[in-house]
Formats: C-alpha cells, structure tokens, sequence
C-alpha cells in the first residue's frame, strides 16, 4: 500500500498529518496521526478508517507505526522512545466542528 503523508498542522511541539492514497487519480484519505514531542519520546494517536488496514495483524501494525514515526521525525531521526495509540473508528459517527465556514465537498 503506498500511503502519502500530508502536515496539516505544527505547532514547536506537535505535529497533525492526514494519511491518503490516490485511487484512480483521486485522493482518498485513510487515517490521521497527532504525534507530540516531549523530553521522555514521542507520544502520538493514529486514527485510521481503511478497511485494508484493520485486517492487519499486530506485527504488520507495528511495522507500520514504526514506519510513520520514523518518518515524520526526520530529520532527527528515530526517537529513542514512543508511544502511539491505534484507534479504527467508523466514518459514520465521525463529525467535524468548526467556527468557520467550509463549502461542502462531493464523496
């Protein structure tokens, strides 16, 4: 699976990136990661909703996570330690809040 990294916030101590993918030129995306950096490692939650990746089992998980760490601490490299919940929700309870106004987008 080539998944694509895309940072939509950093703050000096945080990041947020969207995970995608293009299917058939359309960018279709799969998860969402919040990693926060501290003294003690890398604390981070991983959300994803592609149903490719939920029939993973834990070691092609792991792999996975690790992977994005490392990759979204360049370029300083792999952090000695860090932590990372996974979580799979459904898109179907998901809700987005926001004071500002947003046009709606075609599925």
């Amino acid at each position: 699976m080539n998944l694509r990294l895309r940072r939509l916030v950093r703050t000096p101590h945080s990041e947020q990136f969207t995970l995608y993918r293009l299917d058939e030129e359309d960018v279709v995306i799969v998860g969402k990661v919040d990693l926060h950096f501290t003294d003690e490692g890398v604390f981070g939650t991983l959300l994803m909703w592609d149903e490719d990746i939920l029939s993973w089992d834990n070691d092609r998980l792991n792999q996975f996570v690790a992977g994005l760490v490392e990759d979204m601490c360049e370029p300083s490299g792999m952090p000695e330690s860090y932590f990372v919940e996974f979580f799979a929700p459904s898109l179907d309870t998901f809700r987005f809040f926001s004071n500002e106004e947003f046009e709606e987008e075609a599925d």
